[in-house]
């Protein structure tokens, strides 16, 4: 069942796959307890660390990366430049999880939308390293990828993490960051990240308006990826959805919620409404 699924998943666009068992993580529990409350994640540790919370019976996750990578740089971040990539892998990971039930085994998808720590589990799963800015790096496909798994009852040999590659620890991503979230240890402030703060709703105070400014985002930021040596060699995404039609600047919101839904609403950016995007823009005027 391992390789059929690895076979699908890698049909289906996925450029890495490897598989975790499932298990309580509480080895991570120190380390969530010390960042505390982190924007826009779980803040009930428990279930960022117990799979059983999700599928009580489950035995193995099954890990994938999908690259987005673009190598284009505009006021737009690459992940959010072509369709909505919960919709496009929750589709594609749904397709497999469809294999494991015809098998009779139950089969659950997610992409950024479960309390649990994809990051972690892609390094347990072999699909690649942390990086100095909090990234989950793959040694051939970077850092610009999403990454996606699906539980399942269904017993699944491991893989184990990898002990060959690493972060080469440059710096690079450390001193480009434009809010200064990136510090030594592998620690990270994310409310000084401009990721998080073209996200943040309602007024910004005056230092993180120029933080965005000096970034020179409207949207998301990949400024730390890209001066990342393993993202520099990084190929183009294959998945077509991430390719076409792709919206390099966002400039136009002179238009009413409804009409911003229609144009927008299958774009990751899309998601925290105009009011958020038109802030941004403005802060350019």
């Amino acid at each position: 069942m391992k390789k059929v699924i690895k076979e699908q998943l890698a049909a289906h666009g996925a450029c890495a796959v490897g598989v975790v068992r499932a298990r309580v993580f509480s080895e991570i529990i120190p380390i969530l307890e010390k960042r505390g409350r982190v924007p826009l994640c779980e803040a009930d540790n428990e279930k960022r660390v117990n799979p059983f919370l999700i599928m009580p019976n489950a035995k193995a996750i099954v890990v994938c990366l999908f690259s987005y990578c673009l190598q284009k740089k505009t006021k737009i971040s690459e992940y959010a430049m072509g369709y909505d990539y919960h919709a496009v892998i929750l589709k594609k990971l749904d397709d497999v999880c469809k294999i494991l039930k015809e098998s009779g085994y139950e089969a659950k998808a997610y992409t950024d939308n479960s309390p649990l720590p994809e990051r972690y589990l892609a390094y347990l799963a072999g699909l690649g390293f942390f990086g100095k800015n909090n990234m989950l790096i793959n040694e051939k496909y970077g850092s610009k990828v999403f990454i996606g798994y699906i539980i399942t009852d269904c017993e699944i040999t491991q893989d184990k993490p990898q002990d060959n590659a690493y972060c080469i620890s440059c710096g690079k991503c450390i001193s480009a960051c434009p809010g200064g979230a990136i510090v030594e240890d592998f620690n990270f402030d994310a409310e000084k990240c401009v990721s998080f703060l073209t996200q943040k709703k309602g007024e910004l105070s005056n230092k993180e308006a120029q933080t965005i400014k000096k970034s020179g985002y409207i949207w998301g930021c990949d400024i730390c990826q890209n001066v990342c040596p393993y993202n520099v060699t990084a190929p183009i995404t294959q998945i077509e959805e991430f390719k076409k039609d792709i919206i390099p600047e966002i400039l136009d919101v002179e238009m009413s919620n409804k009409e911003f839904r229609e144009k927008f609403g299958n774009r990751a950016f899309a998601w925290r409404g105009k009011a958020v995007i038109k802030r941004n823009i403005e802060l350019y005027k």
